[in-house]
């Protein structure tokens, strides 16, 4: 008899331990060097694999089993209000405790229930509207509602729900935060800010009564320079609070007046340059009372810097350009108009007409050119007026 050569492709079982997968590959081996499977071995093969899938699927399921346990833990745990609602019958599926609690409304008062037809949502039109948006869109925020306890006690809450989808079961999740504290808070700031702002307010009067008693004309300028300005600075686009701060340095430019001689400030005719060097210090001397206070805008740089020029002429440091503050030079030019256009114990008042040819003449060296511009706008266009004397 011939030696057989020829090569066989018998199936051997072959068990991955690794990723506890198995199979049956085929492998190419001389047929002296293989063993046929017997029935038995092949049952084995597979109850092993039985028992590995029943493995598998015990620990899938005790995975899952910890996972909804630690979600169920949140869930019932969380400090806010969390309602799962089924999204395609609108009833309520599940509620946690602090919504419970909040709202003084038992599970059975939740469970099975249409959101509207919970006591607390009954009369609130939006709750309607958001389950018709939910379903659109996905997603629903109001940052604050109003809700009734059972009590009847209103409390403000942010109401944010998501749909998603869980095993093919669309599902809305409604988290519901009480923000009444908050809101409390915000009132109790916003009376704080009230009376901060009134104390300023009273601050910059008390301020401005004390500058009109060294030089009687001061208080009148100052108040028709503050609305100049702030014409000005609307037409520059300031923001609110910027306009504030604006006003309150139009109303405190000169404060530093108080320090020279009042029969220097009034003096009819030519002053001295001693004299004309005493009425300079009154920049310096406001920035140095007004930098002991503390302000939410640049007050007592617009003081010290009123009398800057945009060429560097101007006093007490001769800055130029952009070294000075934008709020100063608007200050500036509402400066020089009033105090041009109105009259003074020492001379009359040279109209405005001239007031208007002088920063027009110095715009872009003196004056800063779009301040300038803004103000020509005012008078020219809008037919603005400074208040009276």
């Amino acid at each position: 008899m011939l030696q057989q050569k020829s090569w066989r492709s018998p199936c051997v079982y072959v068990r991955r331990a690794v990723s506890g997968a198995s199979g049956l590959l085929s492998k190419g081996v001389p047929m002296n060097e293989t063993r046929p499977p017997t029935a038995a071995s092949a049952v084995d093969a597979f109850g092993e694999l039985a028992r590995e899938a029943v493995r598998v699927s015990d620990l899938a399921r005790e995975t899952i089993r910890r996972s909804e346990l630690r979600y169920r833990r949140l869930f019932e745990a969380a400090q806010d209000g969390i309602l799962l609602i089924n999204a395609e019958t609108g009833q309520i599926d599940d509620v946690n405790p602090f919504l419970m609690k909040l709202l003084d409304y038992s599970y059975d008062e939740f469970l099975g229930k249409k959101l509207w037809e919970v006591g607390s949502f009954k009369d609130i039109q939006q709750t309607k509207d958001m389950f018709e948006i939910l379903q659109d869109s996905g997603y629903v925020r109001y940052d604050d509602l109003p809700l009734k306890t059972r009590a009847g006690v209103t409390i403000d809450v942010e109401f944010v729900s998501n749909l998603y989808e869980v095993a093919g079961v669309k599902v809305i999740q409604c988290n519901i935060r009480d923000i009444s504290d908050r809101k409390r808070l915000e009132v109790a700031l916003l009376k704080h800010h009230e009376q901060l702002k009134i104390a300023l307010t009273n601050t910059v009067q008390v301020v401005t009564m004390i500058t009109a008693l060294s030089d009687p004309y001061t208080s009148g300028h100052e108040r028709r320079v503050a609305q100049l300005a702030v014409a000005i600075g609307k037409e520059l686009r300031f923001s609110d609070p910027r306009l504030e701060g604006l006003k309150v340095a139009g109303h405190l430019h000169d404060v530093g007046k108080v320090a020279c001689p009042t029969q220097i400030l009034t003096k009819p005719g030519k002053i001295s340059p001693i004299e004309y060097q005493l009425i300079q210090a009154h920049a310096q001397a406001g920035y140095d009372i007004l930098h002991t206070m503390e302000w939410p805008w640049p007050v007592a740089e617009v003081a010290l810097q009123h009398h800057e020029r945009m060429d560097g002429t101007g006093y007490p440091n001769g800055l130029k350009g952009d070294e000075i503050l934008l709020e100063a030079r608007i200050v500036a030019v509402a400066d020089v108009v009033e105090a041009m256009a109105s009259h003074r114990p020492y001379r009359v008042g040279l109209g405005l007409e001239k007031a208007l040819a002088e920063i027009l003449q110095g715009r872009g060296t003196k004056y800063d050119a779009a301040v300038v511009d803004a103000c020509l706008k005012l008078f020219n266009e809008q037919g603005f007026q400074l208040l009276p004397s």
